[in-house]
């Protein structure tokens, strides 16, 4: 297809190489798995396209659900969707797993639906390095828009309020941690392009040391025995934030 005719139109030379200014044009053909922050770079991204081969899916109980989702998928023909179990403390989680590490500020992007009064959603980053492990955890309460970060003796502090979203039911919502593990602290939490400073609170340091990776998750859970529904699309992973 020849730069700047139709994608239906004239055939042409199979490829063309043109500068970096006309590289919006082959961006707007594509696509783009993140159509709101496309800072840093990126390390992942999944649309789920291909199914979650990619994933550790997860249940803490034997009727939650973790599967592929078709009425509403963003990007590709599927989503995921995640119902926690009916037990107290129950949860569906979706974790990828880089066989490497890195140092700096990591980010975890991704778009979340969810219906009425659902009760928890969490985003987590977390590193394992020679010199012990460190993790970073975001918690969105939808009820009170509070949001809380995870301490080290593994409850929550509330830091920012989103305020209560109203809007329609399973409408897609925007979300992005970013964390730096040369410091040990996070950085910013960003939810429909409103971002939160983070930049004075720690992440969780742990030990022992493990093998060199770094890993990202998405889980929706629950305090009591109620189920609750999410969906998960376009995700990605970034590195060298700003």
């Amino acid at each position: 297809m020849p730069h700047g005719t139709p994608d239906w139109g004239l055939v042409g030379p199979i490829s063309v190489l043109y500068g970096l200014d006309d590289m919006a044009e082959q961006a707007v053909r594509i696509g783009a798995v993140s159509s709101w922050d496309r800072i840093g770079h990126v390390v992942f991204s999944d649309n789920f396209r291909e199914g979650t081969g990619a994933w550790y899916p997860l249940i803490s109980s034997a009727d939650g659900i973790l599967c592929l989702f078709t009425e509403q998928a963003l990007s590709s023909p599927f989503c995921v969707k995640m119902v926690n179990g009916s037990g107290g403390g129950t949860y569906a989680r979706m974790s990828h797993y880089l066989g490497y590490g890195y140092r700096g500020h990591v980010g975890l992007e991704c778009s979340v639906a969810y219906g009425p009064a659902i009760e928890y959603i969490k985003f987590g980053i977390g590193s394992s390095l020679p010199t012990g492990r460190q993790f970073f955890y975001v918690r969105l309460d939808p009820g009170t828009g509070d949001l809380a970060h995870g301490t080290d003796a593994v409850g929550w502090t509330n830091f920012a309020n989103v305020g209560i979203l109203g809007g329609n039911i399973w409408e897609w919502r925007n979300a992005k941690l970013v964390a730096d593990f040369v410091t040990g602290f996070f950085v910013r939490f960003v939810f429909l392009g409103i971002a939160y400073d983070m930049s004075a609170i720690p992440g969780r340091a742990l030990v022992p040391a493990a093998p060199w990776r770094c890993h990202v998750y998405i889980e929706v859970d629950s305090s009591d025995a109620t189920q609750y529904e999410m969906r998960l699309d376009d995700v990605i992973v970034t590195i060298d934030q700003p």
